[in-house]
C-alpha cells in the first residue's frame, strides 16, 4: 500500500506555521488514546496497555514489524519432539529487575498462568491448545500441546513471563498495577490518568534502545490534543493521529509521518445471542444494517480514501483464508427496508448503539455517520458515547449490546481473527453452532490449502450470518519526531523500542 497525502480542508486548519520545541534527548514522551488499566500485558489486548506494560514485561518470543518474523527473545528457541511437544531453551543469565532469575521456573509458572481462563481470559483462544509445561533443567522446558497447533510461533510471542515469587506474594491484580519484569525499562511512578513514568533499566540484558533514559505515556484520547502535542514538541510520539491533519505535517522537518498498515477490523457487533433478545435475532435485519451503511462514503469523507472496505469478511485480502467469491455488501437503502420489512418491522425499530469517544482515530465521528445512514432506513440508533477505559471495561464483561461499534487487531493468523466469533468467546456478537465447527477445523489444520478452505467457507458463512456490520480496515497514523529512528509499529497497534534510537 503507498501513502500520498492530498491537501484537504481539514488539514488548511494546522496550516499555520510549526514549531517545534524538541524534549530533553533522553525522555521519550507518547501520546496514547488512554491510561492503561494494567501493565501486565497478559491481562488485556488492548495495545495501549500492551504497549507501556511490555516495555517492563517481556514475552518469549516476539514479531518484528520490520521483518515480519516471530523472533526468540527471552527464549532462545524451540524443537518440535512430537506434533504436540516441543523443547523451550531459554537465554541465560537474565533476570527480573527484583532479583529473581529468568528461568525455567519462571517460565513454566507463567505458562501456567497464560493458559488459566481465570486468570487470562484475553488470552483463552490463544492458549486453548496448550496442555502444560514441564522443568526439563534451569534453561529448558518441555511445553505439550493438545494437538497440532499452526499459529504456535505467534502463541509463544503472546507469553509473557513473570517472576513467580513476587507473582505469588503480590497476586494478580496488583501485580498488573506495580509490575516487575526483565525488559529495558522499570516502573517509576504512575499518577492515573495524567502519566506513567518508566526508568531505564541499568541491568537490562539485551541491547536498550539508545538515548532514550526515560518514557513517560500520556493518556490523550482527544485526536486533536495529540495533534498539538507533537507540533509544539511536548510528545515526541503522538498515535492513531486524523488522517486530515497529515497534508499539515507533511514536509516537516522536525516531524516523522509513519502509517502503518493496520490489522484493526472495524466493525458494528450485531449480537445475536440469546441474552441480547430484539430485532438482531433476526439475520434478515443484519444484513438489512449492512445494505444501510454507506462504507465507502465513511471512507472518503473521514478517512480521505485511505481505508479499505472489509469485502463483507473479517480476513484482510493478504491473509490466508481470504475468500474473493465473497463481496461486499452494497449500499442499498431500499434492500433494507425490504428486509426490514420482510422480518416484521415496516416502520424500523429503535436500538441502543454504544460508541467508544477517543479510543479509536475519529471513532465517534464514525458512529454519527453509521447512525444518520442507518436512520434512513428506518433504524433509530440511539448513540451512547463512552470514554475509552469505560468502552473497554463494558467490551470485557459484553455489556456493549445489542449494537455497538468496535476495532479488533488479533494478531496477523486467520485463526485468532475467526476465534473472536466462536459461541463461547467473551466477545462475540453470535452463537452459531455451524461457524463454532469451522473455526474449530481452522485452529488445528496443519495442511495450507485444506486450512485456507476452511476459512473460505467460514468467511461465506459468516457474509450470510452478518453477526456484524463490515465496515473498514485502515492505516494507523503515527507522529514521531524526525530525531526517533528505527520506530515502526505493528499492524495490531503494537509498538516496540528494541533497536530504537533517539537522537539529541
Amino acid at each position: 500500500m503507498s501513502f500520498c497525502w492530498k491537501s484537504t480542508v481539514a488539514a488548511a486548519a494546522f496550516s499555520t506555521a510549526i514549531v517545534l520545541t524538541p524534549a530533553a534527548a533522553t525522555t521519550l514522551t507518547i501520546a496514547q488514546n488512554f491510561d492503561p488499566q494494567t501493565l501486565w500485558p497478559n491481562g488485556t489486548t488492548a495495545s495501549d496497555n500492551l504497549n507501556a506494560g511490555s516495555a517492563i514485561v517481556e514475552s518469549l518470543f516476539w514479531q518484528d514489524p520490520r521483518t515480519g518474523k516471530v523472533e526468540p527473545l527471552l527464549a532462545t528457541g524451540y524443537e518440535m519432539e512430537t506434533p504436540t511437544t516441543f523443547i523451550l531453551r531459554l537465554r541465560e543469565d537474565v533476570g527480573f529487575t527484583n532479583g529473581e532469575p529468568m528461568d525455567a521456573d519462571a517460565v513454566v509458572h507463567s505458562i501456567a498462568i497464560f493458559i488459566d481462563p481465570e486468570k487470562t481470559p484475553a488470552y483463552a483462544r490463544v492458549a486453548e491448545p496448550f496442555a502444560g509445561a514441564e522443568k526439563i533443567d534451569a534453561l529448558t522446558v518441555r511445553v505439550t500441546l493438545k494437538y497440532p497447533y499452526p499459529p504456535l510461533e505467534l502463541a509463544l510471542s503472546q507469553i509473557h513471563v513473570v517472576p513467580p515469587k513476587l507473582w505469588t506474594e503480590m497476586g494478580l491484580e496488583a501485580y498488573g498495577q506495580a509490575p516487575v519484569g526483565t525488559g529495558p525499562y522499570k516502573l517509576t511512578s504512575w499518577a492515573r490518568d495524567d502519566k506513567l513514568v518508566m526508568e531505564r533499566n541499568p541491568d537490562y540484558w539485551g541491547e536498550a534502545p539508545v538515548g532514550i533514559d526515560e518514557i513517560v505515556w500520556r493518556p490523550v484520547p482527544d485526536d486533536a490534543a495529540r495533534f498539538a502535542g507533537l507540533v509544539t514538541g511536548e510528545f515526541q510520539i503522538a498515535k492513531d493521529l486524523s488522517v486530515s491533519v497529515a497534508p499539515a505535517l507533511e514536509g516537516q522537518a522536525d516531524v516523522t509521518l509513519v502509517p502503518v498498515p493496520s490489522y484493526r477490523i472495524y466493525q458494528i457487533g450485531l449480537s445475536s445471542l440469546p441474552k441480547d433478545q430484539g430485532p438482531l435475532q433476526d439475520k434478515r435485519v443484519r444484513q438489512a444494517v449492512n445494505y444501510a451503511i454507506d462504507k465507502q462514503a465513511i471512507i472518503e469523507s473521514l478517512f480521505f480514501g485511505k481505508a479499505e472496505p472489509l469485502h463483507g469478511q473479517v480476513l484482510r485480502q493478504p491473509q490466508l483464508g481470504f475468500n474473493p467469491s465473497v463481496a461486499d455488501y452494497p449500499h442499498d437503502p431500499e434492500k433494507a427496508k425490504a428486509l426490514l420489512a420482510e422480518a416484521g418491522y415496516p416502520d424500523g425499530f429503535s436500538i441502543p448503539f454504544k460508541c467508544p469517544s477517543g479510543r479509536y482515530a475519529q471513532d465517534r465521528e464514525v458512529c454519527e455517520a453509521v447512525a444518520g445512514m442507518l436512520s434512513e432506513a428506518g433504524i433509530k440508533a440511539e448513540m451512547v458515547a463512552l470514554e475509552p477505559g469505560e468502552f473497554l471495561r463494558q467490551l470485557r464483561t459484553m455489556e456493549l449490546a445489542p449494537m455497538y461499534f468496535v476495532g479488533l487487531a488479533p494478531q496477523d493468523d486467520p485463526s485468532f481473527q475467526a476465534s473472536q466469533f466462536l459461541s463461547d468467546w467473551r466477545y462475540s456478537p453470535i452463537a452459531n453452532p455451524q461457524m463454532d465447527a469451522l473455526i474449530n477445523a481452522g485452529a488445528m489444520e496443519m495442511d495450507v490449502e485444506k486450512r485456507r478452505k476452511i476459512y473460505q467457507d467460514l468467511m461465506a458463512l459468516m457474509h450470510d450470518e452478518a453477526p456484524i456490520a463490515f465496515l473498514y480496515g485502515g492505516i494507523d497514523l503515527y507522529g514521531t519526531t524526525a530525531r526517533l529512528k528505527n520506530f515502526l509499529p505493528r499492524g495490531d497497534g503494537r509498538m516496540y523500542f528494541y533497536g530504537v534510537t533517539l537522537d539529541e
